[in-house]
């Protein structure tokens, strides 16, 4: 049996770029179908005995006649593929050079108890969530040339749901290290949404370990995580690395369980905050990281100048528009006619003990708070009904301690003087002025 890599070398230094490679025995542990220019291609990462890496590749036509003989993690004899220098156009390349396979190819998968038959593989290349958080926050060129590697915890996710503005479906999972660091990690990718995504959904409950490679770093929401077009995940690899991931599961269930209710909105979102929270007070949170949702407890009143309590947008891509009626429209931004419809969204003050700031409040949780759908508040302050003013409907929540999460909000006003931040939920702690009958209650004044 044959060095994989050195064949590879060899073949090189011979000046016959494509020249033909005779054999080998290997383990397939990556397999990806995708597509970029007019070319689809189906992508291969192998190992060989020593645990060398390499890339191979089936182009076009002859595609059909590899995608369903390979099983991952099992061992093939394989001999004529050609040997090509890598491209680093699109992905960062496992070596300098690929192979690929074509219809004049041998591949043999092997028995089980085959002598030849290799062990499974141990070597994997990954990035701790604090360098991927370094390397993407201090990426000086472009970040769509940035892959990484990781294996990681699934701690909460959603099904897919649809993004109006850039008319395209999304799977949002949170995945979390041994050291509690999470990320939001978006899918784009239609077939990983129908296949992992569902057995994510399925089995959140016990918190499955992913293995994800080829994926991409943000700086969406401070520092998040997103599929490229080459990106696989692998649910409950078979590398020994899973088994302390594993055994972490299990000392920390309780703060897991606890970690993902929390990080759960009743809109059908997920919510980024840190494992381990505490309640801040407004006078901190300009030092909050940019996109780290945190917790505050203040009382909720509306701005003395207070006029607006909805939006108008696109009912097809939700792109706000400036007009007071609703009525039918050609969208600049989507460009479609569709109806305007209304959205709940104004401003709030918000006080504690150490300060005040003003925070935006949109959609549902607004609703929750005037205790009105968006099409009622739109009628109430459109038309020349005899409404009571929508200002009266504070004394609802005036004197009532809410437990808030937000975070901060970046503002191009360059004479801002507080904190503006944007509320993803609330929920009323306690009432001050009317407290409950029990001996430990107290009043806050």
């Amino acid at each position: 049996m044959f060095n994989l890599l050195a064949q590879v070398v060899n073949i090189h230094k011979r000046r016959f770029p494509y020249a033909s490679f005779h054999l080998c025995f290997v383990d397939f542990v990556d397999l990806c179908f995708s597509t970029y220019s007019i070319i689809a291609f189906v992508l291969f990462i192998y190992v060989s005995s020593h645990e060398d890496q390499i890339k191979g590749i089936v182009y076009g036509d002859d595609i059909p006649c590899y995608q369903d003989q390979i099983n991952l993690y099992r061992t093939y004899y394989i001999a004529g593929t050609r040997v090509q220098p890598s491209s680093s156009k699109y992905e960062k390349p496992l070596h300098a050079f690929e192979l690929v396979f074509h219809k004049k190819s041998v591949l043999v998968e092997l028995e089980e108890n085959d002598v030849n038959a290799l062990p499974l593989p141990t070597k994997l290349t990954l990035t701790s969530f604090t360098d991927i958080k370094q390397q993407v926050l201090h990426a000086t060129t472009d970040l769509n040339k940035k892959e990484f590697d990781i294996l990681a915890i699934v701690v909460n996710c959603f099904p897919r749901r649809y993004l109006m503005k850039m008319n395209k479906w999304l799977y949002e999972l949170i995945v979390m290290d041994i050291f509690k660091q999470t990320f939001t990690f978006t899918i784009w990718d239609q077939t990983i949404m129908d296949n992992e995504g569902n057995k994510l959904l399925q089995q959140l409950h016990e918190y499955p370990i992913i293995l994800a490679r080829r994926i991409g770093g943000s700086r969406y929401n401070g520092v998040s995580l997103t599929t490229k077009f080459n990106t696989t995940i692998l649910i409950d690899p078979p590398y020994g690395q899973k088994q302390q991931l594993r055994a972490w599961i299990t000392e920390n269930k309780p703060t897991l369980t606890s970690f993902t209710l929390r990080s759960s909105s009743k809109s059908g979102t997920l919510i980024s905050i840190p494992v381990d929270e505490e309640v801040i007070l407004i006078a901190n949170a300009e030092s909050q990281e940019d996109g780290q949702t945190f917790s505050i407890e203040a009382k909720i009143s509306f701005p003395p100048d207070q006029k607006k309590y909805y939006v108008l947008v696109c009912s097809n891509c939700g792109q706000d528009v400036r007009y007071p009626i609703i009525m039918q429209i050609h969208c600049m931004n989507c460009g479609e006619h569709r109806m305007l419809i209304p959205r709940c969204q104004f401003n709030v003050n918000l006080e504690d003990s150490s300060g005040t700031t003003t925070a935006m409040i949109i959609n549902r949780e607004g609703e929750k708070l005037l205790s009105l759908t968006a099409e009622q508040i739109y009628e109430r302050t459109s038309t020349k009904n005899n409404f009571p003013p929508m200002k009266d409907l504070d004394t609802a929540f005036t004197n009532k301690i809410f437990s808030i999460r937000a975070k901060k909000i970046f503002t191009r006003a360059p004479n801002a003087t507080a904190t503006k931040l944007y509320i993803h939920s609330c929920m009323e702690k306690e009432y001050t002025t009317h407290p409950p009958t029990t001996p430990n209650t107290n009043n806050i004044h």
